[in-house]
């Protein structure tokens, strides 16, 4: 190999020789053989020295960002604290993005970069604004960090949650009122500071209270949220209320507008009077007695809040209800003693059906008669418009005659289908007296109107109560029974009686009131209109 080389190199040594004696001879000549020196000279080096070979990468092109550079956040219904991420395809220079940067509507915000500088977070140093759309925007400009500048600009744009609603309403309203106990839950639409939301409520006219969370447990915790205000004391009867809740602010910090809630209480239900009537004297020993109320009320509790007691001791007695639950009807068991006082009170632990505590708490006190001395007079006076008395003539006397055939079974006998009475007496019950204003006034009118309309009911203008009240008869120690028959008025009148007396097998309602000892006297009224015969039979007691 060394041979080789050493010839291939002598090799043009030798030629030199007669070349230059060319050369002298021609300028032409010698350019000629002076390039040919050199290309010969050239390859031989190029075949003895071959370098390896080596691959060359083009430098990267430095391209404009577009729009299509990057990615944006674009959403609804964000969180008000929620940052936005935008995304670059190259890194950026935050110094001049920061220069660049636009926030609208103008918020005070922070930034931070990842590690590769491609992706800007932008939070807000408090919170964006609710509800409201906002446009995070880098202008035309802003340098990568190779130097290129951003062609377009770049925007995210994004809608955040509404403001937090809310709603208050009284937990218990009856109609366009609330009652006494009442409480207030306001429910938000998202979830709220629990300590804004105890400092934020009041009630005017103030009043102590206690808010409690009324939210289900397991309820999601982003939906809904209630929370309740209970005043430590019932509020007044008939005043007005407002509720205020001002300064709550959501979990997020966003300050919510202030509430308001107007109501009206309920009048509170209270005792209108006593019977006996507070302060009377010589009252007779089985007077009734009740006590009126103003409104409607609730039965258990008003039971449990009444009482008759004499000398600190609780009387035994039955309770009763007329009026529509306006009216408890107190019925002793024995008779009061003697010359004794009697007090009726209703403690404030009575309530009306709506729920509401009667105010203030009542009491009252009478007499009895004295052993020995006369009763005083019923105070039960007419008070309406009078009543004409109407019938007359000879169903006047049926009515008398129809006494004769109650009095013959309630004191012990028994009327035959023929209108006698078989072995009257033996019952030790005094016989029923006839009312004559109770008879004119209630009874006579009432069978007047049921023989006139062809009617036979209890009913009809209220019931036999109100009838006797409106006339004057107050007492609720009273009863009614109901013929209705046709032809004879005599006839008629046994025959609606035979069935009454027919009830003593089962304790019919008609023998019941028949033969009740604590009624004493009676009105009847008999009228016959066309072929129709009408007996009205009220019994009662003062």
């Amino acid at each position: 190999m060394r041979k080789a080389t050493v010839a291939l190199l002598a090799a043009p040594i030798k030629v030199a020789a007669p070349v230059g004696a060319l050369v002298r001879r021609s300028i032409l000549a010698r350019v000629s053989i002076a390039v040919g020196l050199a290309l010969a000279i050239g390859i031989g080096v190029a075949a003895v020295v071959r370098p390896a070979p080596t691959a060359a990468t083009p430098p990267t092109a430095i391209v404009p960002l577009t729009q299509a550079a990057f990615s944006t956040a674009i959403a609804t219904n964000r969180s008000v604290t929620e940052p936005v991420h935008v995304r670059f395809s190259t890194p950026m220079d935050p110094v001049s993005v920061a220069a660049a940067i636009d926030v609208e509507p103008a918020t005070a915000v922070e930034l931070a970069w990842a590690a590769d500088g491609t992706e800007l977070t932008v939070t807000p140093k408090d919170v964006w604004a609710a509800g409201v759309f906002h446009t995070v925007t880098v202008q035309p400009g802003a340098l990568a960090r190779s130097g290129q500048p951003l062609t377009s600009p770049v925007r995210a744009v994004f809608l955040t949650r509404g403001v937090t609603t809310a709603t208050v309403v009284a937990s218990d309203a009856i109609g366009q009122r609330v009652r006494l106990d009442s409480g207030f839950t306001v429910s938000f639409a998202r979830p709220v500071d629990a300590a804004s939301v105890a400092t934020g409520i009041r009630l005017d006219p103030p009043t102590a209270g206690t808010v409690v969370a009324a939210t289900q447990p397991g309820a999601p915790t982003d939906g809904p949220v209630r929370y309740t205000f209970i005043p430590d004391h019932p509020l007044r009867p008939d005043t007005d209320y407002r509720l205020v809740v001002s300064g709550v602010r959501d979990v997020d910090g966003l300050s919510l507008g202030t509430i308001r809630l107007a109501v009206h209480t309920i009048n509170a239900p209270g005792v209108v009077r006593f019977r006996p009537v507070a302060g009377s004297t010589a009252v007779a020993r089985d007077a009734a007695i009740s006590v009126r109320f103003t409104d409607r009320m609730e039965r258990r509790s008003t039971e449990r809040a009444f009482s008759v007691s004499v000398a600190g001791k609780r009387v035994a007695g039955k309770l009763s209800w007329a009026e529509a639950d306006r009216v408890l009807v107190f019925d002793p068991t024995n008779p009061l003693p003697y010359g004794t006082t009697v007090t009726m009170s209703v403690a404030t632990s009575a309530r009306s059906v709506a729920g509401v505590p009667i105010a203030p708490a009542a009491r009252g006190t009478f007499r009895t008669v004295a052993k020995g001395a006369t009763p005083a007079p019923s105070t039960t006076r007419y008070s309406g418009a009078a009543v004409k008395a109407v019938g007359g003539g000879s169903w006047a006397a049926v009515e008398t005659y129809y006494l004769g055939l109650m009095n013959c079974t309630r004191t012990g006998g028994w009327v035959t289908s023929t209108g006698h009475c078989n072995s009257p007496g033996g019952r030790n019950v005094a016989p029923l007296r006839l009312d004559q204003g109770i008879s004119s006034k209630v009874s006579r009118p009432y069978a007047r109107r049921l023989a006139v309309g062809n009617d036979c009911s209890h009913f009809i203008g209220g019931n036999p109560g109100d009838r006797l009240r409106r006339a004057g008869y107050t007492s609720y120690r009273w009863a009614e029974n109901l013929g209705c028959r046709s032809g004879n008025p005599y006839a008629a009148v046994l025959g609606s009686h035979l069935f009454f007396q027919s009830e003593k097998s089962y304790n019919g309602g008609h023998y019941v009131n028949l033969m009740n000892a604590k009624y004493d006297r009676v009105g009847i009224g008999v009228w016959k209109y066309g072929n129709r015969v009408r007996l009205v039979v009220d019994f009662y007691h003062p």
